[in-house]
């Protein structure tokens, strides 16, 4: 359940994990040292959240902090939630998808400056692994990620610390709304250009939820008009059919490799993007490509699945992987956003922080709502 203890200045926490040891500290009227005390949710075990006092904290050299406007709940946080984090160290900060406002910079942060509205990159990666040489630091060996264990902690709280390099300011087009949707608009545009896809192809998206629905658009951005999606919720295909989508298929109503080859003209999809995560999505995804086509997997998936390789090499079939974003993926989908490629009428909701478990995490994996985005400005 949450628990939201009472602000109490000048009262001392003990050390916590999650959260950074360098706190702030301010004057009283008699001249003593208390410290500063903010909140933040922070996850101590299996459906156990707590809304809590937490030391605040300031930024080191190459540091800034930020002021938390808005944090998007992600399928990872229901996973960390549900079947508490696994091999994530506890308690500590939730929340990856964040925005917000510069509040201070560390020493030797220069090209942003206090209040600036900025979306954050979550990943810290190690710098120095073969993926980190290699340009790849989105596949780094070791990684840290924001609201996942980090020590910096995370989104859920009134104050997050990021490495300078981390934050990308937005434009005046694009709203702190828009700036905490861009780290899951980010992984579905990463997914694309593993896709290769190209103006003309026919595409086939499994999954309408967040990041399906960041695959449509960011395909419709791009040119590409030709995509059907397939999706089981009556909701969400009413939602990605208002957002442009071809056709959208419910796969309990009928045979979806016939509806994709009866619209392909027998050729099969292009490209194939599984954002479902399901083991019927997956083998149906292997179904529809065409020969030679590309089917990019985005799902996380929570089980093993059993299939013959044989399915992809009667037909040639490239199978790709797409994991979070490589650099400069930021930067093109807050060009696409500042652009209007993506509305966000009918598919995101708000919820205040005090609900986060009731409105948002309960619903979405009942698969009542597609994508929340938690209140934290007050």
């Amino acid at each position: 359940m949450e628990n939201k203890a009472p602000i109490i200045p000048g009262r001392l926490i003990p050390a916590l994990t999650g959260v950074r040891a360098s706190v702030r500290y301010n004057r009283t009227d008699a001249g003593k040292l208390h410290e500063v005390i903010v909140l933040a949710t922070r996850l101590y075990g299996r459906e156990d959240v707590r809304l809590e006092d937490v030391p605040d904290v300031v930024p080191d050299a190459g540091e800034i902090r930020l002021k938390v406007a808005h944090n998007g709940l992600c399928g990872s946080d229901l996973h960390m939630y549900f079947h508490s984090g696994a091999n994530q160290r506890q308690p500590f900060v939730l929340g990856h998808e964040i925005s917000g406002v510069i509040d201070s910079l560390g020493a030797g942060v220069t090209g942003v400056k206090p209040g600036t509205p900025v979306a954050v990159r979550p990943f810290l990666t190690c710098t120095h692994c073969d993926s980190c040489d290699r340009g790849l630091d989105h596949l780094c060996a070791t990684p840290e990620i924001l609201g996942c264990g980090a020590a910096q902690g995370g989104g859920l709280a009134e104050y997050c610390i990021a490495r300078a390099d981390m934050v990308f300011p937005l434009p005046q087009q694009v709203s702190l709304e828009h700036g905490a949707l861009v780290e899951p608009m980010a992984v579905a545009y990463h997914g694309i250009t593993r896709g290769d896809v190209e103006r003309g192809m026919s595409v086939v998206v499994f999954g309408a939820g967040p990041i399906g629905v960041g695959v449509l658009l960011g395909l419709r951005a791009l040119g590409i008009t030709d995509v059907l999606v397939i999706e089981p919720s009556a909701a969400r295909r009413a939602a990605i059919a208002a957002l442009g989508a071809t056709g959208v298929l419910d796969p309990a109503s009928g045979d979806v490799v016939a509806a994709v080859q009866a619209h392909t003209m027998g050729r099969g999809a292009d490209v194939v993007f599984e954002c479902a995560g399901a083991i019927a999505s997956f083998a149906q995804a292997l179904a529809v490509a065409r020969v030679r086509g590309k089917v990019v997997i985005l799902a996380v998936y929570e089980s093993q699945i059993e299939w013959n390789p044989y399915t992809i090499g009667r037909k040639e079939i490239e199978l790709r992987a797409a994991r979070a974003y490589q650099p400069g993926v930021y930067e093109a989908v807050i060009k696409l956003m500042a652009d209007g490629h993506y509305p966000t009428a009918g598919w995101v909701e708000h919820i205040p922080w005090t609900a986060l478990v009731e409105q948002g995490f309960k619903p979405l994996r009942r698969g009542e709502r597609m994508k929340v985005l938690v209140d934290l400005e007050r």
